[in-house]
């Protein structure tokens, strides 16, 4: 039991981001592998063309496509990064078949969840089914990373809860200002493959930085108001049990 914040030292975050570039980089070359065995059977710069052209708003395959590809990156980059969090700090974070199982089957429901909207964007329009995709991406990194979080750590998931909100909200506007500054639509299209495992990457890096720079403000404050929160409230309770004890013992 811990009642103080964790140590945690620089290269720990350093190690957490580093586990993320590296999912990033294989991904990179892994996408190469998918998109070379997929235009063997589909003109992948037909589709593109199409796409400027406006003339697929009622394929199908594109967006299913699409979705499966984000479904096999987001499991990949998760995996990978866990992998390197329990390398990192093996006090915190276990290797166990169970978690790796949750992520499995959350991103996978997950996936299923969004289908129905990938479709349904790419019927309509090409710039929505992209605003899906970063949707897809980004939320369901965000909430993977809270259920390894709650897993591993659940009497401390309330600090990690506030970084990771604020981790979402910076990745959010990083992402969002290096995406909707590429105008060309293929561009667009091939960068979004490329931002996925970015997004991971961003959100893995504030929150072990927030991490790191609150463990230092505890040591400076003598302060902790996040950190094992349930202990905290355990305390208080037995606190008000104790003097209810007291009151009726009178």
């Amino acid at each position: 039991m811990s009642f103080w914040p964790q140590k945690i030292e620089l290269k720990e975050v350093w190690i957490n981001s580093l586990g993320a570039a590296i999912a990033w980089i294989v991904w990179s070359i892994i996408l190469f592998l998918i998109v070379v065995s997929i235009s063997k059977f589909i003109n992948i710069m037909d589709w593109f063309q199409a796409l400027q052209a406006g003339a697929w708003k009622t394929n199908i395959i594109f967006p299913l496509v699409l979705s499966a590809i984000a479904f096999i990156a987001i499991s990949f980059t998760l995996f990978v990064t866990y992998f390197f969090l329990y390398f990192a700090n093996p006090d915190r974070y276990r290797k166990s078949f169970v978690i790796f199982g949750q992520i499995a089957f959350f991103t996978f429901l997950s996936y299923l969840f969004f289908v129905p909207a990938y479709i349904y964007a790419g019927s309509i329009d090409y710039n929505y089914i992209i605003i899906v995709f970063l949707l897809h991406a980004i939320l369901v990194i965000f909430w993977a990373n809270l259920i390894i979080e709650i897993l591993n750590n659940y009497r401390y998931i309330l600090v990690s809860l506030y970084w990771s909100f604020i981790g979402l909200y910076l990745t959010f506007i990083i992402i969002s200002l290096v995406f909707f500054n590429i105008e060309q639509n293929s561009a667009k299209l091939i960068a979004l493959l490329f931002l996925l495992p970015l997004i991971n990457l961003l959100q893995v890096f504030f929150k072990s930085l927030f991490d790191f720079l609150y463990f230092h403000y505890n040591r400076l404050t003598n302060l902790d108001q996040v950190w094992d929160i349930f202990y905290q409230i355990e305390l208080e309770e037995k606190e008000a049990l104790k003097e209810e004890e007291e009151k009726n013992s009178i």
